[in-house]
């Protein structure tokens, strides 16, 4: 996926981020899960960039998009609240921003990023 393609959906998320309760990811070559942070007040030029995020993440550090194997929405988004993510609304907000892979089963949606 390309960096710009990478600014869209993270644009269009932050402008959605009320809807969006939960992002988890896992890089490329690693086995750790991330959760990405992501609100109204992430702002590109401060939290991302062209090419990637600072800071934004249960990993810390810089994290390129390049590095991002996929992001995953659970369905669940706080198991002691009991919360759950609308996938229907997410996957149409990821939708308007153009075509991605996207895989979907019992536990989230799912948007691969890089094929291994």
């Amino acid at each position: 996926m390309s960096n710009s393609k990478w600014v869209r959906l993270i644009n269009k998320l932050v402008e959605n981020s009320e809807r969006v309760l939960k992002i988890e990811f896992k890089k490329v070559q690693h086995t750790l899960i991330g959760e990405l942070y992501l609100d109204q007040d992430t702002a590109f030029g401060f939290d991302y960039w062209q090419n990637g995020f600072e800071g934004n993440s249960s990993l810390g550090g810089w994290l390129m998009f390049k590095e991002i194997e996929y992001l995953f929405f659970p369905k669940v988004a706080d198991l002691v609240k009991h919360v759950e993510q609308d996938l229907e609304q997410i996957e149409a907000l990821i939708n308007s921003v153009g075509k991605f892979s996207l895989e979907t089963d019992v536990r989230g949606l799912k948007v691969v990023c890089y094929r291994v």
